[in-house]
């Protein structure tokens, strides 16, 4: 069974994304080096879209079904080949959006019109406040990626290795709620429902539009953030323990952590490049 169509498209290009994206809003390409500043707390809220012209990923609008794979190695490899470029592609766009803000930050004063508009929408999207002396400080502690492993991880333990219902039939791999009348799917005997999405991308990316505004996960920005200050790399496992919110399981630390131990490796084999640390 086929799990992915074009998706070896993006691994050429994916330094493209963040030139596209830094370019149709006018910006030197050139990324200056990361910052990183306090969080500030948030709601949820969609994430932004931006009008660059981005190489195409095949969206996977129907979540395969990985119970034809043998559980283990095989299946392993076929939900990692299907995750890590998804992932890769929207942590691209968010790096790019940082590098943009970084970029503007030193020249706020004098910006065009066009990117005081852009500008606005960040605000909007991350629910900050535009033109205060905090505005820069709190879009830099929210636009920033996630490391991969981390986010391979707990989709991992949220979805069964993609075999759960809710991943299946809502392409949601990360167990995430919702709470309207009628919204998404139910739990069967309970009163819970989780989100459906049109395709396992906008899972992924709402994913980490949710770690990088809700206030439940105001510690994992502020770690990461504090490594980022002091020159220390943000890891998968420097921040699992900031995701006190995400579950009421009292082993759920212990649970990323062995998987990230026995899953790392395989993991940063299906990424564009094995440089980042776990």
């Amino acid at each position: 069974m086929p799990i992915r169509h074009d998706l070896f498209f993006f691994r050429r290009w994916r330094g493209v994304i963040a030139v596209a994206l830094l370019g149709a809003l006018g910006v030197a390409a050139m990324p200056p080096p990361l910052d990183a500043y306090a969080a500030s707390p948030s709601q949820d809220g969609q994430t932004l879209e931006s009008n660059a012209d981005t190489p195409a990923l095949d969206p996977v609008e129907e979540m395969p079904d990985l119970r034809e794979y043998v559980a283990g190695p095989e299946r392993k490899a076929a939900f990692f080949e299907l995750l890590v470029p998804l992932v890769e592609a929207e942590n691209a766009k968010i790096q790019a959006q940082r590098d943009w803000l970084l970029e503007v930050r030193e020249r706020q004063e004098a910006l065009s019109d066009a990117e005081k508009a852009h500008l606005q929408r960040l605000c909007t999207d991350y629910e900050i406040e535009c033109g205060t002396p905090n505005t820069f400080e709190y879009l830099l502690s929210r636009v920033d990626t996630v490391p991969l492993e981390l986010v391979a991880i707990q989709a991992v333990e949220e979805s069964g290795w993609g075999t759960s219902r809710f991943a299946r039939q809502g392409n949601n791999l990360f167990g995430l709620r919702c709470f309207s009348d009628g919204c998404g799917l139910a739990q069967e005997g309970s009163e819970r429902r989780y989100q459906q999405f049109a395709s396992v991308q906008e899972s992924i990316e709402h994913y980490l539009h949710n770690l990088n505004t809700h206030q439940a996960y105001l510690a994992l920005r502020q770690k990461r953030a504090a490594l980022t200050a002091n020159g220390q790399p943000v890891t998968a496992k420097s921040l699992i323990h900031t995701l006190d919110n995400y579950s009421v399981s009292d082993d759920y630390f212990d649970i990323l952590l062995a998987l990230l131990r026995t899953n790392g490796d395989l993991i940063r084999q299906h990424r564009d490049d094995d440089d980042s640390p776990a």
